[in-house]
């Protein structure tokens, strides 16, 4: 008979949380700004990298920008691989400009002890799981040649970067490139 009624519990805490949200931001007005309190934002690496899924020509590349730990951590592994890569120094290679292009980008989430905390929504007031001293980098990686598979030069770099050990808590996650249309 529990598992009965489940929804209606389930349905009267996401009602609860909806009050809570919509109470937060009609209060807003009411809180002091926190603009200039946060830390100031790493420095940029730009990187240059070939597109997995447009042509270009011998030689030309796009740019694409990553904090300079998250370059420095990432690319290691990235340039490991002999389906995927990333530079920072362009070379003798010619920079193009593709209108509403964003790389593919490997997202490494790692942290040595599985600590977790159950801190509190400020939107929401309810309760959720986090993990605490948790290190984030995210770098962009392409192609080395027009044959390589972006599924196939993720999972290579996906694996290279799990083979390090040391940390209780390692996710690798992928963000897939994307091509907009330009409106003529």
């Amino acid at each position: 008979m529990g598992r009965r009624f489940s929804r209606i519990k389930e349905g009267q805490k996401l009602a609860d949380a909806w009050t809570a949200y919509v109470n937060y931001w009609n209060t807003a007005s009411t809180r002091p700004s926190r603009i200039g309190q946060g830390t100031p934002r790493q420095l940029d690496a730009m990187c240059f990298i070939q597109p997995f899924t447009i042509s270009v020509n011998v030689g030309e590349v796009v740019s694409a920008k990553a904090y300079n730990d998250s370059y420095t951590t990432l690319a290691t592994y990235i340039n490991a691989s002999s389906v995927a890569e990333v530079s920072n120094n362009i070379g003798a290679s010619t920079m193009i400009n593709i209108p509403k292009f964003r790389p593919a980008r490997v997202r490494w989430q790692r942290a040595v002890n599985r600590a977790i905390s159950t801190p509190t929504s400020k939107f929401t007031q309810q309760e959720y799981l986090k993990y605490e001293n948790v290190d984030s980098f995210s770098c962009p990686f392409g192609a080395t040649a027009d044959t390589d598979d972006m599924i196939d030069s993720f999972l290579d770099v996906k694996a290279r970067v799990l083979a390090v050990t040391g940390f209780e808590v390692s996710r690798v996650s992928l963000t897939r490139e994307q091509v907009g249309i330009e409106a003529a």
